[in-house]
């Protein structure tokens, strides 16, 4: 049965607590209607359409999903791709161009860009690095050949995203020599309480080495965990995708408070959701 004060995930459907603020899976921020399913979108007789949003950062979709449910706009969303009635074409594509001119981050259109080819790349594996852009404030674009285009200043930037994106993905095979292969449930389970407690503890004083160390042992050994049963390997490179976000924050040379409390949260809102 729903919960009173139930959030939810606008994309794919999740429902969870109050005080968790992002979907464990999605990553994006969550909602407290709860979401239509696409049979729910008008009537079977009626003509639907589809919008491809992965290039969208996350903020901007669910500005969007906020919108049309605003609007009584019945709307269904299946990862970044969202489902609207044909008859409300019009009233839906005013309100995408009010997210675009408000939220989506622009370029500099008198700077130099640089333009990386994502040819290689699913439409889920860019709505990923679209969304953890998003997060870090780089702006970029999709151009017409599909190829992500940054500012040339935010270089160094982008490719500690695109790096970190990468090392998750390739971290989801787990034939590597120096995966670390557990047997009982509950070492795993220690070991991810063991991340949430210190992250919690680092949420609060950015400073507390103690905390700082103890996170950073665990992550250690999660980020070289095989899949743990009952997990889907998706729902686990999320995890050691969060938890590497702040490891990388807390060993940068010059560290930043803001970053790693967003980071820190980030965590306990991933991990609270499973141990």
């Amino acid at each position: 049965m729903r919960g009173v004060s139930s959030l939810w995930c606008f994309q794919c459907g999740a429902e969870y607590e109050p005080g968790v603020e992002t979907c464990f899976e999605c990553g994006v921020g969550l909602v407290t209607d709860a979401p239509l399913t696409p049979d729910e979108v008008g009537s079977w007789e009626e003509d639907k359409l589809e919008y491809e949003l992965h290039e969208w950062s996350f903020e901007s979709r669910r500005m969007l999903d906020q919108l049309l449910t605003s609007a009584g706009l019945a709307h269904s969303w299946q990862g970044a791709t969202m489902l609207v009635r044909a008859a409300d074409e019009d009233a839906v594509d005013d309100l995408v161009e009010e997210v675009e001119h408000a939220t989506l981050p622009t370029l500099d259109p008198d700077a130099e860009h640089t333009v990386y080819e994502m040819n290689e790349w699913t439409s889920e594996q860019q709505s990923r690095l679209s969304n953890m852009l998003g997060m870090a404030g780089l702006p970029h674009e999709f151009d017409a050949q599909g190829d992500l285009v940054v500012n040339a200043a935010d270089e160094t930037a982008v490719d500690a995203v695109l790096d970190r994106l990468e090392d998750a993905i390739a971290r989801g095979e787990p034939e590597s020599e120096d995966v670390i292969h557990l047997d009982d449930d509950l070492q795993v389970n220690d070991l991810l309480s063991n991340a949430f407690d210190a992250a919690d503890r680092i949420k609060g004083n950015t400073h507390d080495h103690e905390a700082i160390l103890e996170f950073l042992e665990a992550e250690a050994v999660i980020d070289r965990l095989a899949l743990p049963y009952g997990f889907e390997r998706e729902n686990w490179d999320s995890v050691r995708l969060v938890l590497g976000a702040l490891r990388d924050s807390l060993e940068a040379d010059d560290p930043n408070d803001s970053e790693i409390v967003s980071d820190a949260k980030r965590v306990r809102d991933a991990l609270v959701q499973i141990i």
